[in-house]
């Protein structure tokens, strides 16, 4: 598998990123997350309390898993991106910034006067919110996903799931806009330091599907 030479997960999480600093350099963060906050429709609300569930364990472990029976390189790649950027973001949290409030008690911490809406069903935390443990895992395991893809639409079908993922924490009140830019961010950088590791190490048995290991070790036995 070589590198491609363009990668649209990686273009266009650029610009996102790009804009969003822009943004969070111009307005305050409760500025902007009032403004999301004010979007809030009911089929929205149904919508990202499914689309968050894509950065949780269980379901990055499905996504992990299926490559398995193409290349275990593949799934070796999204394994170890979603393990360093997850595992990253939980020490940065409960070790540099544990007492960074989520946006709720920050709101009451600051004072701030305004009835966020909150989403029904949703628990809402109150600590560790920098960085988004969510939009790392998500970053970190679907532009694994783009690497490995060949066309271009599933490059462009990754980025919009994990912008999804990390646009979610925002949009439940789990998260500020700076908090999903730093775990969008670490978890491509964890990945493109994974994946220009692993596509560069030379071993056949990387190259081989589960199916095909096992198969091997029944003919030798």
């Amino acid at each position: 598998m070589k590198w491609r030479r363009y990668n649209w997960f990686l273009i266009l999480s650029t610009l996102v990123l790009s804009f969003s600093v822009l943004i969070s350099l111009i307005f305050p963060r409760e500025v902007i997350h009032i403004g999301i906050n004010n979007l809030h429709f009911t089929v929205l609300d149904r919508v990202f309390k499914t689309w968050t569930l894509l950065g949780d364990g269980l379901i990055i472990l499905v996504v992990v898993l299926v490559p398995l029976f193409f290349k275990i390189r593949y799934s070796l790649i999204l394994f170890t991106g979603y393990a360093i950027s997850g595992l990253s973001a939980q020490l940065l949290k409960r070790l540099f910034f544990s007492d960074s409030a989520r946006p709720v008690n920050y709101f009451r911490l600051h004072g701030i006067e305004h009835d966020l809406y909150l989403v029904p069903g949703v628990e809402l935390h109150s600590w560790n919110s920098f960085p988004s443990g969510h939009a790392a895992t998500a970053f970190g395991v679907f532009f694994g996903l783009s690497l490995i893809l060949n066309s271009r639409w599933g490059q462009l079908s990754a980025f919009v799931a994990a912008l999804g993922v990390a646009f979610s924490r925002i949009y439940l009140s789990q998260h500020f806009l700076e908090d999903i830019m730093a775990g969008s961010l670490l978890g491509i950088m964890v990945t493109l330091f994974i994946s220009s590791l692993l596509l560069n190490w030379k071993n056949p048995w990387l190259d081989r599907s589960l199916i095909k290991v096992k198969t091997q070790k029944n003919v030798q036995v």
